[in-house]
């Protein structure tokens, strides 16, 4: 097969067609490009003669290197006429080279244009949250913002959020910037946000499969939000009260975009993107609580903030739709995609009556499940009081009524049981970070305990209060060896409604 590499492409577009060509240009010298993110985020968007002009390289060097490892170039001969023999522009007038190199006016603005993706970008970013701290008014942020990012994709702006992350701002501060570009995404300052429709890539998706679920979820939401406008436009306290509480099946629809999506992409070495819109999250489901503490005072008054606060639902419906999913498409593989299909009954589902089957992810589970069935069934634990069968040890453990979760010395997530499902508990975190499954503004609080625990200043943490409107007791407990070695925790989870109960029949 003749490997003839057309370099109008992106780089991702000729790894996907020639998936030797990455290790090609690795060993060339772009390392970088094994890196996935950098790959899937800025592969996206370069070519190879923007990466040979913006390292310094010769592009005729690299063309040389790619045809010694059996790679031909495709070039048209009008743009080849006039291509620079140092940085591989293609210029309709012929230019010269200083002495201090290529002096072609292309390879200059592509050197600023595109090194500013790396590195200027993540700076002017900074510079607009700065001006958002310092109280400058969001619309003038707005409008400095589009003028000066028209021409960016949501996928280079999420990359410069994870540079901004990576560089020690504090995820809180980049949240700040979802709602200065969600305006420009929508192509609008203001104004509504018109619907999210699925990104082309996600329309192609089986019926069943979880992106294609999302979507109809979005869509349902979306609905809900007309409904929602519609009765706060009316003045309709009936309806807007109904359509509230509606809208606590987000809960279940952001659960499983957090547990099932973001923490896969924390695996991926994809942290920018879903540790901001995580916090997002958070801050719209803290929203929902406090218009429904406050609904029995009368919503003349707040019309704006219910408005501000529909759009912001919005924002996310379409930053999930044209950031976040296809992103995830870039990186999971067909077995991610099988495994976040298990799991995601776990979570419900939202704004749909039933959610469409995917035949591939039936056909998935019902051989994981026999496979289980058939490991479990002669597996025994011998332990220093007794021997258990596996089968029998699993039922005991369904039978008890508290969530178990065990976390390894490395801060591994290792092992659960969930048969009160306070939590959900999805299998395919198992083997991730004890980190990466949670939001950003709870880690530090994690990583605070594990190191006491570490260090034996503690030994245990207690936590007591309503979820749900349940009576719920979430216990950390340090684990030690005879030696007295950390060898890590587990979270005890248990809804006492039944306990409580009969306490008081009992008095």
């Amino acid at each position: 097969m003749k490997k003839e590499l057309d370099l109008n492409k992106t780089v991702a577009e000729l790894v996907e067609e020639f998936p030797e060509f990455q290790q090609a240009m690795a060993e060339i010298g772009f390392k970088e490009i094994t890196n996935p993110m950098v790959l899937n985020v800025m592969g996206r968007v370069m070519t190879v003669p923007k990466g040979v002009a913006i390292k310094g390289m010769k592009l005729e060097d690299v063309v040389r290197e790619l045809e010694a490892r059996g790679f031909t170039i495709k070039q048209d001969e009008a743009a080849a006429a006039h291509a620079c023999s140092s940085c591989g522009t293609h210029e309709a007038q012929p230019h010269v080279h200083g002495e201090g190199g290529c002096g072609c006016t292309h390879a200059a603005a592509t050197a600023g244009a595109v090194d500013g993706e790396a590195t200027e970008r993540a700076a002017v970013l900074k510079g607009f949250l700065q001006r958002l701290s310092a109280g400058e008014s969001l619309e003038t942020v707005r409008k400095d913002f589009i003028k000066g990012f028209a021409s960016v994709s949501a996928e280079e702006i999420s990359a410069a959020e994870q540079q901004l992350i990576e560089g020690g701002t504090p995820i809180h501060e980049v949240q700040k910037l979802c709602d200065v570009h969600s305006a420009l995404f929508h192509g609008h300052i203001g104004g509504t946000a018109p619907a999210a429709d699925a990104a082309p890539e996600v329309q192609d998706l089986p019926d069943g499969h979880p992106l294609t679920v999302l979507n109809l979820e979005n869509k349902g939401l979306s609905e809900l939000l007309d409904r929602l406008k519609t009765a706060l436009e009316a003045n309709d306290v009936s309806g807007l009260s109904r359509g509230l509480g509606e809208l606590h099946a987000i809960y279940s629809h952001y659960g499983k975009k957090e547990s099932l999506l973001m923490t896969l992409l924390y695996r991926y070495g994809v942290t920018g993107p879903s540790g901001v819109m995580w916090g997002v999250d958070d801050e719209i489901k803290a929203e929902l609580r406090a218009l429904m503490k406050s609904f029995g005072d009368g919503i003349s008054g707040e019309e704006e903030r219910y408005s501000a606060f529909f759009q912001r639902i919005r924002d996310m419906i379409y930053k999930e739709e044209k950031i976040l999913f296809p992103l995830t498409l870039r990186f999971f593989s067909e077995e991610d995609w099988l495994m976040i299909y298990r799991d995601m009954p776990e979570f419900g589902i939202a704004f749909i009556k039933d959610a469409p089957k995917w035949a591939a992810g039936d056909a998935y589970v019902a051989e994981a499940e026999a496979k289980e069935r058939k490991m479990i069934a002669s597996g025994k634990v011998r332990l220093s009081t007794g021997e258990i069968g596996c089968k029998e040890l699993e039922a005991i453990l369904n039978l008890l009524p508290v969530d178990i979760t065990y976390i390894d010395k490395d801060e591994m997530l290792r092992f659960f049981s969930n048969p009160g499902q306070v939590f959900a508990r999805p299998r395919i975190a198992l083997g991730s970070k004890v980190y990466n499954c949670h939001p950003a503004n709870i880690v530090p609080i994690i990583e605070q305990l594990v190191a006491d625990f570490k260090a034996k200043k503690r030994d245990r943490m207690e936590i007591y209060r309503y979820i749900k409107g349940k009576p719920v007791g979430v216990r950390y407990l340090a684990i030690y060896d005879e030696n007295g070695e950390y060898t890590g925790a587990v979270e005890l989870v248990e809804d006492f409604s039944e306990a409580l109960a009969q306490f008081g029949e009992k008095k």
